[in-house]
């Protein structure tokens, strides 16, 4: 089958599509025993050998989708080079040799839902901003939150530590005092949250992700994993855009694979 090959390369659980087209550009990405940096490159999925860093690779079949109840103190990142505990051991080990990678990221001060998944395609359409999925927060601030403030984080304004005008939000008070807001964004840029309060003179006691789409946390407990059920992978897929469920997916990678 010809398919290009950062499709081929995120089947293979390599990671996102952005991630899989660095590893092309760098040069680390081998075709039949040749380095190719074209991101436009096709290939036959039944001849060619494809290979990254010398290492022979074949797409994973089976995917798997899980959400975790991120602790405080661990960052998400596959490995961390300064030995920091990561969200990878946290994870059975089945699934980590199975690819499953975090979608996106919440930062080590930040804890709750974060989707771990094999299947590249919808990790891509989760994170990209155009897809627009909501993702949804707690914070608990230091002191009580101003409505002119809110609401000019509702509108989004430009942050200068990020150097970006934030998109709209939905900001809502709980409870009466005024220490505690949920959060809606569909972008994710990085600390944005945080970022945003800080540049209003506001400081983030606790950060926690609640959803992600249309998936809730629950009564998943801080450092507990849990597997989706296939009714909540087809809500994953419906929720990056009209009629995209897990049943159209091959039909969208068989477009984009031309």
């Amino acid at each position: 089958m010809k398919v290009r090959l950062n499709k081929y390369l995120t089947l293979c659980s390599l990671g996102s599509r952005r991630k899989v087209e660095e590893l092309i550009v760098a040069g680390t990405v081998q075709i039949n025993g040749s380095v190719v940096t074209n991101l436009a490159t096709i290939i036959d999925s039944e001849t060619d050998r494809v290979s990254c860093n010398g290492e022979l690779l074949n797409p994973i079949d089976k995917k798997f989708y899980l959400i975790l109840n991120k602790p405080r103190g661990y960052v998400t990142t596959l490995m961390d080079e300064k030995g920091r505990a990561t969200v990878m051991e946290l994870i059975p080990e089945r699934y980590v040799n199975a690819g499953v990678m975090p979608v996106g990221r919440l930062d080590m001060d930040t804890e709750g839902l974060l989707i771990f998944t094999n299947d590249g395609d919808l990790a891509y359409r989760l994170t990209r901003p155009s897809f627009k999925v909501q993702k949804e927060y707690v914070v608990d601030l230091d002191r009580p939150i101003q409505e002119i403030d809110r609401l000019r984080i509702e509108k989004g304004y430009f942050v200068h530590q990020i150097k970006v005008k934030t998109g709209a939000a939905t900001v809502t008070v709980l409870g009466k005092t005024g220490y505690t807001v949920r959060m809606i964004i569909s972008e994710g840029k990085k600390r944005q949250i945080r970022y945003s309060f800080k540049n209003l003179g506001y400081k983030v006691v606790k950060l926690k992700r609640i959803s992600y789409g249309p998936i809730s946390l629950g009564r998943l407990n801080r450092g507990e994993y849990r597997l989706l059920k296939e009714s909540e992978v087809k809500q994953l897929w419906k929720s990056t855009g009209p009629g995209k469920t897990e049943n159209s997916k091959k039909e969208d990678i068989n477009k984009r694979g031309r």
